[in-house]
């Protein structure tokens, strides 16, 4: 009967990782320095993460890589990172300062738009076939269906940001309320 534990988590020390690597404690500290391995306090590491960062290494070195390649490597994974955050980071202040908008909103807003300038295209040939039944001069009868297609053209034409704004305020004042018997029901405020 074997005992089993779970090592998610668990955090060893300097001594066991030299163990678990067959180096001295001294070695484990270079690696440390070298940027190969992290510790996640003053000589404790996560096992979990140090395996996998030296078995990394191990095979960036076994790829005929010299120690300088692998740090170069390793440096420039941490760029990636680094760089990744920068943008998630510009990506949340755009968003805060409304220049980026959810594709949510930007959706709810173009249906909303759209569906208006098809009710209004649909709506043009009963509109003007009642206008237009006495006329008979084509300059003019092409004057009024330019101006009514161009008056539904309108309707797209008129971007405006707080429109997202307001459609980003009209989700937040969704709430979900729980019954009495402890489930719960989406509500939309009015």
């Amino acid at each position: 009967m074997s005992a089993k534990s779970d090592v998610n988590g668990l955090v060893v020390n300097t001594k066991t990782i030299a163990k678990m690597f067959n180096m001295t404690e001294r070695r484990v500290r270079q690696l440390v320095e070298e940027g190969v391995i992290s510790r996640v306090a003053h000589g404790r590491f996560d096992l979990i993460d140090t395996v996998s960062k030296y078995i990394n290494f191990l095979k960036l070195s076994s790829e005929g890589m010299d120690e300088n390649d692998v740090t170069e490597s390793l440096e420039y994974e941490k760029w990636l990172h680094e760089k990744a955050k920068r943008e998630k980071a510009e990506i949340e202040l755009a968003h805060l300062k409304n220049e980026m908008h959810r594709s949510e909103d930007v959706e709810k807003v173009l249906n909303h738009m759209i569906m208006a300038f098809r009710s209004k295209m649909l709506s043009l040939p009963t509109k003007l076939a009642n206008m237009l039944v006495n006329k008979s001069d084509p300059k003019l009868i092409e004057a009024l269906i330019e101006r009514d297609i161009h008056e539904a053209l309108q309707e797209l034409s008129e971007y405006d940001p707080s429109m997202f704004i307001e459609a980003t305020d009209d989700d937040a004042d969704d709430e979900v309320e729980e019954d009495d018997d402890g489930s719960q029901t989406h509500t939309d405020s009015v």
